[in-house]
């Protein structure tokens, strides 16, 4: 772990007027503090001095617990993708009118247009993405305006984009974003963190308040929870081996 000049690890601060407490986030690779408007850096600096030693013994644990990332694989004929948490079978046929996906119980069928001119690995590559990014938006806004009338709430925005490292985010302005890769894992897990979401409408924090809220609607969030720390390495894109089903 790396240390600065002033003798305590690296950290980044992200500061909110809403938050009322001190927040140290370890990751494996990173150390993020969360903190009120006000409080001032020499605060900072003495508690994250303080909490050193546990910061050190907290990366070297979630850095064991990491599982190992298989290695993307070429897609193509025969290729295994994940849906909705399960794996389906890629049919690839070329020289088409134009490009359409069908998706069937156990099978992605993807039909390339004649008119493409990149390589096949791309264009599968590329056209696969844009298909499972545009279902994902599709998919999520219909859970969340199922799961916003059942726990009487109104976000104002449903957005699907990337990110690196969460699978959802809830802004001031009640915009809900989510992860499009979730779209490979279960339903139920998806619905978890949508509900997760949702709850940060009324809670824009993680206090005790706040996942009382999740727990009304989705009882067993310590369960999905888990589900993703050991699961979610395999939700990427390009698609990874999946010998084994999620």
């Amino acid at each position: 772990m790396a240390v600065n000049g002033r003798g305590i690890p690296d950290y980044t601060v992200r500061r909110s007027s809403r938050r009322r407490t001190i927040e140290i986030q370890v990751r494996p690779d990173s150390v993020r503090v969360l903190a009120p408007t006000r409080v001032a850096q020499s605060r900072i600096d003495q508690l994250v001095s303080e909490k050193t030693d546990w910061i050190i013994t907290r990366q070297r644990e979630l850095r064991l617990r990491m599982p190992l990332c298989p290695s993307p694989v070429i897609l193509d004929q025969g290729s295994q993708l994940l849906w909705l948490g399960e794996s389906l079978t890629l049919d690839v046929i070329v020289d088409q009118p134009e490009t359409r996906i069908n998706l069937s119980s156990d099978r992605i069928q993807l039909m390339l247009s004649r008119r493409i001119r990149k390589s096949r690995p791309d264009a599968i590559k590329e056209q696969l993405e844009l298909w499972h990014r545009q279902q994902a938006q599709c998919y999520f806004e219909q859970r969340v305006s199922e799961w916003s009338a059942h726990m009487k709430l109104s976000p104002s925005a449903v957005v699907v984009r990337s990110y690196r490292r969460k699978w959802g985010c809830c802004n001031s302005r009640g915009v809900v974003s989510f992860n499009w890769l979730l779209i490979m894992a279960p339903a139920t897990i998806i619905d978890y963190v949508i509900v997760h979401e949702l709850s940060h409408l009324k809670q824009m924090n993680h206090s005790p308040r706040f996942w009382q809220e999740v727990s009304r609607f989705y009882p067993d969030y310590a369960d999905a929870k888990a589900w993703l720390n050991s699961n979610g390495t395999r939700l990427q894109w390009p698609p990874v081996d999946i010998n084994s089903r999620v």
